[in-house]
């Protein structure tokens, strides 16, 4: 009977002790929350002071026009100054007056190159005798070549071509050269020999 009662006594204990082991809170702290990863801003730091593609100032491109046509700024009066696009290539627009005289220049904005440019001289008084058409005074077509290929470096008579012609009753040769992959187109006062307008671009251009 004694062991039948230590045996029960000691059945109990160890059930106690396991029912206080299954009891116990299992206190591991939780890890459910995740860490969020910060998000990263995708701005560029582009300079917005960048000057792109254009590396000739309006008053450079003035300063080139004024030396190729031989004037200083103090004798011309600017009446266009304008960057402008042609297919996409920047280029200077500027037109100024010396004079009774026009100017056109297109200069690329970004090398500083001449595209084109022309003159006209604007109310220009022709001498009597080429508004008379007294083709005895007038200079001839040989010296009229000569005046246009002075203009031109290299070109010669094989580039030129010339004839008479008469612009609101007055006597001009007009012409054109074709040299060196450019067209220059003129008009010389028949009795004077003063070039009266003179227009020059690439015979790539349309």
């Amino acid at each position: 009977m004694k062991k039948t009662l230590f045996t029960i006594l000691m059945v109990s204990i160890l059930a106690i002790s396991a029912a206080g082991c299954a009891a116990t809170d299992d206190t591991t702290p939780s890890t459910a929350d995740e860490a969020v990863s910060p998000i990263v801003s995708t701005n560029s730091s582009i300079d917005e002071n960048t000057t792109g593609m254009d590396s000739v100032t309006a008053d450079r491109a003035k300063e080139i026009a004024l030396v190729h046509a031989g004037l200083a700024e103090a004798n011309v009066t600017f009446v266009t100054v304008e960057l402008d696009a042609d297919d996409g290539r920047p280029e200077y627009e500027i037109e100024f007056y010396s004079g009774n005289t026009e100017y056109d220049y297109n200069i690329d904005a970004s090398t500083g190159d001449i595209l084109s440019y022309d003159y006209d001289a604007e109310n220009y008084s022709a001498s009597i005798s080429a508004q008379s058409g007294d083709n005895n005074t007038y200079i001839g077509e040989e010296k009229a070549k000569s005046i246009a290929l002075a203009k031109v470096s290299g070109a010669t008579e094989s580039d030129i071509r010339l004839y008479l012609d008469y612009e609101d009753g007055m006597a001009v040769y007009e012409g054109s050269i074709v040299f060196d992959n450019m067209e220059y187109e003129f008009e010389i006062d028949a009795a004077t020999g003063t070039i009266v307008s003179w227009n020059a671009e690439s015979v790539f251009d349309d």
